[in-house]
């Protein structure tokens, strides 16, 4: 893969492009059958789903069309490998322990060294063009380059037009793949795969407070379980008994559906 124009214009070889579409789709019909699997166990009958599926498919035909990100997963594992170190390495944060700005090349607190640093393997102005098309950073001027977000997954992607598509994706499938197991597949006996969650009904202005909490809390917990999963990850293609696997943490928020008394 080359850099084609300037920086965050990122070229994609035909044969790439055609194994990500594939993987990408192969990602959302899993995300959609595990969906509608956990529907039919909640007591959903078959006309009653397809009613659901009419009628969701019909409310996003009004949004805007958005580009497919080009990004694999395995690009977008390297550029949160850069994040990480980004983060955590004193080598590339300020006095007040946040990511401060780099210079795109040079000295060895430049961004080309923490991507060596971080993902060897990497090209650095091919990783920064991938970066600045997710919207994880943005390139402050000529020389010097700003992490935006501390998730990759999570980016809407510059000016909004593309998102790791793949990352999001497997995401979501991730934690559906979790409750479907729980709920249908682990023998009766078995713990299963852990997953948890709280719940309660709370003022709206104290949402930006539990953000806080579970930002700075949750964050620490996935560095760790990252950290030991990059000790122990291995080539998927070069093991065939390997599986994909993760865990994470999140907050979420909806209106309640509970009827007022």
């Amino acid at each position: 893969m080359n850099t084609s124009g300037s920086i965050g214009s990122v070229a994609v070889e035909p044969d790439v492009q055609v194994q990500l579409n594939e993987t990408i789709f192969k990602c959302a019909n899993v995300l959609l059958r595990r969906v509608f699997r956990i529907l039919r166990g909640c007591g959903f009958a078959e006309v009653e789903l397809t009613e659901m599926a009419r009628i969701a498919i019909e409310e996003v035909k009004t949004l805007p069309d958005s580009q497919r990100s080009r990004v694999t997963a395995r690009q977008a594992l390297m550029c949160s490998d850069v994040v990480l170190r980004w983060r955590r390495d004193c080598s590339y944060v300020d006095d007040d322990g946040a990511p401060r700005s780099l210079a795109i090349v040079g000295d060895a607190q430049s961004f080309s060294t923490l991507v060596r640093a971080s993902a060897p393997d990497a090209d650095p102005e091919v990783l920064l063009a991938l970066m600045v098309e997710l919207g994880v950073v943005r390139i402050a001027s000529e020389k010097n380059v700003e992490l935006l977000s501390d998730s990759v997954v999570t980016c809407s992607g510059q000016d909004g037009l593309a998102i790791a598509s793949e990352c999001v994706l497997e995401h979501i499938c991730g934690f559906l793949g979790s409750v479907e197991f729980n709920v249908f597949d682990k023998p009766s006996r078995a713990k299963g795969r852990f997953e948890r969650a709280c719940y309660a009904s709370v003022p709206s202005h104290l949402i930006p407070v539990l953000q806080q909490l579970v930002s700075a809390r949750g964050q620490v917990f996935v560095d760790a379980i990252d950290e030991w999963l990059a000790r122990r990850a291995v080539d998927p293609t070069e093991n065939d008994q390997s599986l994909l696997v993760g865990a994470g943490a999140y907050v979420f928020v909806r209106e309640n559906f509970a009827e007022k008394t």
